[in-house]
């Protein structure tokens, strides 16, 4: 026994388990930060899989002033999802550092596998929501792009086929050659042997 170390005595105990009720709090804080985040998250990605099934409906419809304002609120959408998503990452890397995960690249399903259950079935589920609202918002925009491509290779038909029609046709062409001389004699033009 170390003469010098401090003996244990009931007060260095409640600092020990005064600094674990601590860790827990902060993790605690931390979760509730992050599920917060992922919540937020959800929203918009729901919101903006409405806005890229409108702009479905708007691009067969053929509602161009429409499309305006949709992609305005798309535009804003994007911007908001952004900004969540570096508010996650900066959350997801705590949490990860607070439960012994992957702190450079943290993954919710690597924090849910060293997190507590409770902890763990809330990521896993929130995992999986914003798994399958961004796979469908991807589906989607990728329908959208597809027709704005054959819009825009009609429109692009079109423009060939107005174009190929105002050319002017040519009413005489050149068809034959000529042999032999051209005499002319005085002011006259035409040969006298036509």
């Amino acid at each position: 026994m170390n003469p010098n170390a401090p003996a244990e005595t009931p007060a260095n105990n409640s600092n020990i388990e005064s600094s674990s009720d601590t860790e827990k709090l902060s993790t605690e804080k931390i979760y509730s930060e992050l599920v917060d985040n992922l919540e937020n998250l959800v929203k918009v990605y729901r919101s903006l899989l409405e806005v890229v099934r409108r702009e479905k409906e708007i691009l067969v419809a053929s509602k161009l002033d429409e499309l305006n304002e949709n992609n305005k609120s798309k535009d804003a959408m994007l911007i908001r999802i952004r900004s969540l998503e570096n508010q996650r990452t900066k959350w997801a890397r705590d949490l990860a550092a607070a439960v012994g995960a992957d702190v450079e690249n943290p993954r919710l399903l690597d924090i849910a596998n060293h997190s507590e259950l409770r902890m763990a079935e809330r990521l896993r589920n929130m995992h999986s929501v914003l798994d399958l609202l961004v796979r469908r918002v991807a589906d989607v925009n990728k329908q959208n792009e597809e027709l704005v491509q054959a819009a825009l290779s009609n429109i692009t038909g079109a423009m060939e086929a107005i174009r190929d029609g105002l050319k002017p046709k040519p009413t005489y062409g050149r068809q034959g050659s000529f042999k032999g001389e051209v005499k002319s004699e005085g002011a006259s033009l035409v040969s006298k042997e036509a």
